[in-house]
């Protein structure tokens, strides 16, 4: 159960896009009331006089374990950059203390800029074990974060899912991935341990991708899915590449591919979803299925840019994840919200359809609550809505003078103006800093520790293997498909 906490003398931001001056009444994690001047007895009272009141940022999609490759690389496509960040070499797992590190730092940096609730797609290299989730669900508990775990997992090896003209070779470069037996085993155990359906922790399912997994793995993990009313995400068409072995290996996409297999439906959300048809956008429309856009990252390494106006048009739920910081550095849900208002507004056409300030901070907030797995308890602030809120000064530079507070805090407000937030109804960050938590203290044990994380790659191995991979992307290049993602030069 959540904690209990009234709100008072804040100016709270409302659906209707206004400030409403009001309590916030929060009753062991859920809020139960708004009003004028509440007064409950013998529950803790936070003073929210002179700050406007916000809901929780979501991010959709994320990665805990790329917390120590910030300025790794650049000007790497997905294919080469996936070689070395997801260490498809490695043989061992860092250590308990290296991975709880890791966690907690992606975890105070997601707060301290505002967001309350992350879903954690987790890859562990070689492959993840009750020993090494155990650390990542204890950083999550001790920092207050609300965080749905998903097991990113695969059964085929990573130069298997590429058109290469070597496949076999490449693999046995790789350390081989667990079999389908032992990923279900994993992931039935991990829920039974961890999973809390109404609780901060959530354990679902991350199959990485269609072109990774078997469509074996893919069955099962969506019927657990199912079975359990967990999270499902898989990776989806983020590349040209992927594009381009989708129609290579079924002559259609693997949005078409999942749609006759019975994998697209409300519970599932296809990550990035870059290099969509129209027919694909039509089908993940028809079967109210998520697309949750990363826009920086996308940009980052290369991808493309999603159709987001498309798919928004079609009637398809979208949410913002950040990714990594292997490819977005800061983990900064407001930075990611105002760039994706700003940046789709450049393909021109009628204005009318550009997407707003309102469109951008819905996607990262309530239209992300389902990728939570908590149904649409998140992202808002009305009474049965889970009691998660941040809170930034009214007086500031990015609300003077007030026009439309949803366009002030899309457009102006800097993630470091955020001084308090609320996760279940416990305070957790109080003026701008995280409670219970050395940040200096932190930072050091995030250097000690990022040897162990990185240094685990055989390195020969994976320049042999990329050099195969960059062969592969260039030919993929070359390629002229009936779908094209690229910004125009």
């Amino acid at each position: 159960m959540g904690e209990s906490l009234v709100v008072r003398g804040g100016e709270v931001l409302t659906g209707d896009g206004r400030l409403h001056r009001r309590d916030v009444l929060i009753d062991d994690g859920v809020i139960a009331e708004l009003g004028e001047e509440l007064e409950p007895s013998e529950i803790e009272a936070l003073d929210a006089t002179g700050m406007i009141v916000v809901p929780g940022l979501i991010n959709a999609h994320y990665h805990s374990g790329e917390n120590f490759n910030p300025g790794l690389y650049e000007n790497l496509p997905l294919d080469l950059w996936f070689v070395h960040s997801h260490q498809v070499t490695r043989d061992a797992p860092p250590s308990r203390e290296a991975i709880y590190t890791r966690t907690m730092l992606g975890a105070v940096l997601m707060l301290r800029s505002g967001t309350t609730s992350c879903v954690d797609f987790l890859y562990e290299a070689p492959e993840i074990t009750l020993e090494t989730l155990e650390p990542v669900v204890q950083a999550y508990r001790d920092v207050g974060m609300r965080a749905t775990i998903l097991l990113g997992v695969a059964d085929k090896p990573f130069a298997a899912s590429l058109p290469l003209d070597d496949p076999d070779g490449a693999a046995a470069r790789e350390a081989p991935p667990p079999n389908r037996d032992r990923i279900m085993q994993l992931a039935r155990s991990a829920v039974d341990r961890w999973h809390e359906p109404a609780g901060t922790i959530g354990i679902g399912l991350g199959p990485s991708a269609p072109q990774r997994c078997t469509p074996e793995l893919l069955d099962d993990t969506i019927a657990l899915a199912r079975e359990h009313d967990l999270v499902w995400q898989t990776h989806v068409l983020e590349t040209k590449t992927q594009a381009f072995t989708s129609r290579q290996w079924y002559g259609h996409s693997f949005v078409e591919w999942m749609r006759e297999r019975g994998l697209l439906g409300p519970e599932a959300a296809l990550v990035h979803t870059v290099w969509l048809s129209d027919r694909d956008i039509e089908l993940m429309s028809d079967a109210r299925t998520t697309a949750v856009h990363c826009l920086l990252s996308n940009l980052r390494i290369g991808d493309g840019v999603a159709r987001l106006p498309a798919l928004r048009r079609a009637g398809v739920r979208v949410a913002l994840g950040t990714d990594g910081r292997g490819c977005d550095e800061t983990l900064d849900m407001l930075e990611l919200t105002k760039m994706t208002a700003c940046v789709h507004k450049a393909r021109g056409g009628d204005w009318r359809r550009w997407p707003t300030a309102r469109d951008a901070l819905e996607m990262s907030t309530s239209a992300a609550s389902v990728c939570t797995g908590h149904g649409e308890s998140l992202g808002r602030i009305e009474p049965g809505a889970r009691g998660d809120l941040i809170m930034l000064p009214r007086r500031s530079a990015a609300f003077t003078p007030l026009h439309d507070p949803v366009r002030q805090l899309v457009y102006g407000a800097p993630s470091r103006d955020v001084q308090t937030v609320v996760v279940d109804g416990r305070v957790v960050v109080r003026d701008g800093r995280v409670l219970g938590i050395d940040f200096d203290t932190l930072l050091e044990r995030a250097h000690r520790h990022t040897p162990d994380v990185l240094g685990g790659e055989r390195r020969e191995d994976a320049e042999e293997l990329a050099q195969l991979v960059d062969e592969m992307y260039q030919r993929v290049e070359r390629t002229e498909l009936e779908v094209d993602s690229y910004i125009a030069s």
